[in-house]
């Protein structure tokens, strides 16, 4: 009889004991899946400032600004638990939103300067418009580079593939 009694005993053991295994195993596969899921996002987002840097012309700017809205969107949407990943998810959603935003008024400051009439008062609006584009620009800049280096802090974070 004590042995039927440690017996039962030992089976629950077992099953809180495998249940912690697994938990434990899924929360570090979930973290590197969270992980992939948010590089993945983010890497895009800057493949696109990258590769389609507005060439000084509204329309693809603002079809980059469209882009980059709905990349903040995505990241937005990941469901993510690890909690410094969940930062990371908030800064680069509100970082690609904030790009989007300036490239957005950038092309309406090109679009504008595409309009204006040669006139002394058309003229000036030119100088207004270059002069918001270049602080536009500048703030699209450090957006950027602040993105860049939260990317490089989430790829630090995250696990390293074995190889």
């Amino acid at each position: 009889m004590a042995n039927h009694s440690s017996l039962s005993f030992s089976i629950p053991v077992r099953i809180v004991a495998v249940v912690a295994i697994a938990f434990s195993l899924i929360s570090c596969s979930s973290k590197s899946a969270e992980c992939t899921k948010l590089i993945s996002a983010i890497g895009e987002g800057q493949t696109l400032v990258v590769n389609l840097t507005p060439q000084g012309d509204a329309i693809t700017t603002q079809k980059l600004s469209q882009q980059l809205n709905q990349i903040s969107q995505d990241i937005e949407t990941l469901k993510v638990q690890d909690k410094p990943l969940q930062t990371v998810q908030k800064n680069a959603t509100q970082q690609f939103r904030d790009l989007s935003n300036s490239l957005k008024q950038l092309g309406e400051t090109l679009t504008t300067a595409e309009k204006v009439s040669i006139t002394p008062e058309g003229k000036q609006q030119l100088l207004q418009a270059r002069k918001n584009a270049q602080e536009i620009g500048e703030k699209a800049k450090q957006t950027a580079s602040q993105n860049e280096a939260l990317f490089k802090e989430l790829v630090n974070y995250c696990p390293k593939k074995e190889t």
